[in-house]
């Protein structure tokens, strides 16, 4: 899984944080410059048609003779002046003397200079209106008029404006957006089949990584991980000839020391120190023991495994061994040891399969009674193939089935002088393979039954 940390420091999020602060910016910039030129131009637009309807009105002021001015507007003029689908429209003319001649009285009229029209905002009748006033020259003197609207169409064009501006910069922004997702995820595919490439090895695969597919930036950093794996690998190959020699260096001694002493036991010169080379020789035995188990586990670390030692193991043939092995110790214990097997293959070490069951079986036979009797078995089903050995001895409490697993941990009042290593080292050895370690009752509830269930099995 990803971890939260994971997404908040991935490259590609950070490159889109980047392109998406300087794009927003750049959006907030264009919407402001666009709104500015393209809003500017409306209001003098409607400004102008309200000079063209006071220009459509002075066409019918006269003047008669006796220098009287009328401004006879026809229903139907008035009528199409005052036809708006948004809009309430208002007119007025006043005389040279500023007395009302037609439109509606108290009309406010837009001050100004009088060589051009002018304009004023301000309300009429509850409503906002804008104000275009007109001064046209007569023989009588100066007529003005006047034309005012309500906004509500300025207004409108405003909003559609604004609304069209917006969208259709965010519609670019977040094309523009999926297009640099798109560039950047596509981009940094080498990255990710490099993750993926190191995701996908176990602890145990210190092969280089193939600097083909890396992209130029990121090759010195391969090149130095590829150095590390190098080094890695040199110190588990180190550590592998080291045990390897320190296994042997060890058991030659001491089995030259049993031998010794076994040869002491039978000697009749030594019949009065038989006790002690007795007690000396299962003293050397525990001790060379130990030493093989404590190597074992050493060897069971990851950092001391290496990939080169996984292969097809086949479990039948496995336990058929180890089976043959202790057959001899079985009988003489008078235990009754057998195995029920079923064809099936693991990737894993073949040597350290065999430490696995033969710590089993050394656990099973050792704390198991005389007439009892131990079962070793191996198989598949649908969670995959398994190893089990199943004894009828005093078996584990449920309370210590954790503990047994601790290194140098032994059950309170335990029989035989083991040191509490063979549980670790399968507990070790099944870790190192993905597999899990169940510890549960025997059949008919008596004894122990340890299974080590592997999640893949090959065909």
């Amino acid at each position: 899984m990803t971890s939260p940390t994971d997404h908040a420091g991935s490259v590609q999020r950070r490159l889109l944080g980047l392109l998406l602060i300087p794009l927003a910016l750049l959006l907030a910039g264009g919407i402001l410059l666009d709104y500015t030129i393209v809003i500017r131009p409306i209001p003098a637009a409607y400004d102008q048609a309200l000079v063209n309807a006071a220009l459509g009105i002075a066409a019918h002021v006269e003047v008669d003779a006796n220098g009287h001015v009328t401004a006879d507007l026809s229903q139907q003029a008035d009528t199409l002046l005052r036809s708006d689908r948004y809009d309430a429209v208002y007119y007025l003319v006043s005389g040279p003397d500023g007395g009302y001649l037609a439109g509606d009285r108290d009309l406010p009229v837009a001050p100004g200079d009088p060589r051009k029209p002018t304009y004023r905002d301000t309300e009429f009748r509850g409503d906002p209106i804008r104000v275009a006033s007109d001064r046209v020259p007569t023989a009588a003197g100066v007529v003005t008029v006047s034309v005012a609207e309500t906004l509500h169409k300025r207004e409108r064009a405003r909003r559609r404006v604004l609304v069209s501006l917006v969208g259709t910069d965010l519609l670019q922004l977040g094309a523009t957006l999926l297009l640099a997702w798109i560039g950047v995820r596509y981009g940094l595919r080498p990255l990710r089949a490099l993750r993926d490439q190191i995701a996908a090895r176990s602890a145990r695969d210190l092969a280089p990584l193939d600097l083909a597919p890396v992209p130029g930036e990121v090759r010195p950093l391969v090149r130095a991980l590829n150095r590390l794996l190098a080094t890695v690998r040199e110190a588990a190959e180190a550590q592998q000839r080291f045990l390897a020699d320190a296994a042997h260096q060890l058991r030659t001694p001491l089995g030259g020391i049993q031998a010794q002493l076994e040869l002491l036991a039978h000697d009749p010169g030594a019949a009065p120190l038989r006790d002690r080379v007795r007690a000396l020789h299962e003293g050397s035995r525990r001790a060379a023991h130990t030493a093989n188990q404590l190597l074992a586990l050493a060897r069971a670390e990851p950092s001391a495994v290496v990939a080169g030692d996984i292969r097809p193991v086949d479990l039948k043939a496995l336990v058929t061994d180890a089976v043959a092995t202790q057959f001899d110790r079985a009988l003489a214990a008078h235990q009754d040891l057998g195995a029920e097997t079923e064809p099936v293959h693991v990737a894993a070490s073949d040597w350290l399969l065999r430490e696995l069951l033969a710590n089993l079986l050394d656990n099973a036979l050792a704390y198991t009674q005389a007439g009892g009797h131990v079962t070793v078995r191996c198989g598949a089903d649908g969670a995959g193939a398994f190893l089990e050995v199943e004894d009828n001895g005093p078996g584990i409490p449920p309370a210590l089935r954790g503990r047994v697993r601790e290194r140098f941990y032994r059950l309170p009042g335990s029989r035989g002088n083991g040191c509490g290593l063979g549980l670790a080292i399968v507990d070790g050895i099944a870790r190192l393979y993905g597999a899990e370690l169940g510890i549960d009752e025997g059949a008919d509830g008596r004894g122990t039954r340890v299974r080590v269930r592997f999640a893949h099995r090959l065909a």
